[in-house]
């Protein structure tokens, strides 16, 4: 998988492959976090797509349908039975997919059906049809660069085309197995997309353990004033994948066996588990009458605890794609160390697409030796940014990956570099 993004945001130029574990390096406010955001909204934006698209038009088609018929019997004071939105739905799923021929038939048998003592005047089949058509002249071309816009106006508060040349296109290129997902950006908004297939597979986007703590809040708040990556965070939190019994009990066997590694490392960290109670609780391992608020928990701990809530809620399955952003700047440098493993470990059993952003040496030199440990440091990727004139380049530095360490600079340097100089003035003094 590649993704090449240009005049996009703060970034110029990137051409990121993402197979297996890919690690973006630079300093601060200079665009690593978008090439992770990019992924992650054209992931969730073109997520079956074509059939979140047909329902949005069922959805529609059929509350203008029921809303239609209510008042017809409100109108002529008719009393019958209220109908369910499955019903008004069949009704628009069936209009959607006939033939124009085809339409005044079904609308009359519908009619027939669902308001029986209508008269022969009744003007509900030339209204339907006029619904039908109103939902119809939107075309899926206009309605699906709609949603792309929507999805990346939300994830970057508008801020789409190029800082530094806002009257330009911006680009954003998808590539899987020789097919892309192509879109362009003009004045903030989608004016042109192509996708060649569509994406099955989910993306998260975790940059703040914090989200945890909303599990709790949106039971009485809801979930609509969050943004949108942390929406799909929480859904995935609380949610577990609904399967057949049998279904779920081959799963569960087959992901057993992938997770004892990962949860042992985990439970360095956090053993106890999330139950749902009058509100979510963590439940210690040592003993399950000891809870405590999921939002009381150390930041550390919540970091650790999503992943492990997100697997075993069997919410992330083979090759999806994980974006972490700065996991490192929560962690203590030992917990940073095991965070490091189980990325590693989760690439390794579950070929996971995992992009990784970091301003860490220390972080960065986990990554890569326990890649080395579990053996797959050929499906690993390091990228450096480097802000020029108009706009961050990243440069893919996995055959010199010391490129970036001269950049980063352990601050344990600087720090005994100045203890020197106070020692020397002290000798001088």
């Amino acid at each position: 998988m590649k993704l090449s993004i240009r005049n996009f945001a703060k970034i110029l130029r990137a051409d990121i492959e993402i197979d297996g574990i890919t690690i973006i390096a630079g300093n601060n406010n200079i665009g690593k976090s978008t090439i992770g955001k990019t992924l992650d909204a054209v992931f969730n934006a073109t997520y079956n797509i074509d059939e979140k698209m047909n329902n949005a038009r069922i959805d529609s088609l059929s509350h203008m349908l029921r809303n239609e018929i209510e008042q017809n019997r409100y109108k002529h004071d008719l009393r019958f039975r209220h109908y369910t939105m499955r019903t008004y739905s069949e009704f628009a799923k069936v209009l959607l997919e006939c033939e124009s021929a085809e339409r005044e038939e079904i609308c009359r048998k519908y009619e027939e059906r669902m308001l029986p003592q209508s008269d022969d005047e009744s003007d509900f089949v030339e209204k339907v049809i006029g619904y039908l058509e109103e939902n119809k002249k939107i075309s899926d071309e206009v309605f699906s660069r709609t949603i792309y816009t929507n999805y990346f106006e939300e994830s970057f508060h508008g801020e789409i085309n190029s800082l530094y040349d806002k009257e330009g296109l911006a680009e954003i290129v998808l590539s899987i197995k020789e097919k892309d997902i192509r879109l362009i950006f003009k004045k903030d908004e989608c004016i042109e997309e192509k996708h060649q297939f569509e994406i099955l597979n989910n993306s998260i986007y975790i940059d703040d353990p914090f989200v945890i703590d909303e599990m709790n809040h949106i039971l009485t708040f809801g979930i609509s004033e969050l943004s949108l990556h942390k929406r799909n965070i929480l859904r995935k939190l609380i949610q577990k994948e609904d399967k057949e019994v049998e279904e779920k009990a081959f799963s569960d066997l087959l992901v057993a066996n992938k997770l004892e590694d990962i949860i042992k490392i985990i439970n360095r960290v956090a053993a106890g588990k999330v139950v749902k109670k009058q509100k979510y609780m963590y439940q210690f391992a040592d003993d399950s009458s000891k809870e405590l608020d999921v939002a009381s928990l150390s930041t550390g701990v919540k970091a650790f605890l999503i992943l492990k809530q997100l697997l075993l809620n069997g919410n992330l399955s083979d090759k999806d794609v994980i974006v972490l952003d700065e996991p490192e700047i929560h962690l203590h440098p030992e917990w940073q160390l095991l965070y490091a493993e189980t990325i590693v470990l989760l690439q390794k059993k579950f070929d996971f697409h995992i992009v990784v952003t970091t301003h860490s040496a220390h972080f960065m030199e986990a990554l890569e030796l326990y890649s080395k440990k579990y053996e797959i440091s050929e499906r690993c990727n390091y990228y450096l940014a480097d802000m020029q004139e108009n706009g961050a380049v990243f440069e893919n530095v996995t055959k010199n990956i010391s490129k970036i360490y001269k950049q980063m600079v352990d601050p344990t340097l600087l720090l005994s570099r100045l203890r020197e100089e106070l020692e020397t003035e002290d000798d001088e003094l």
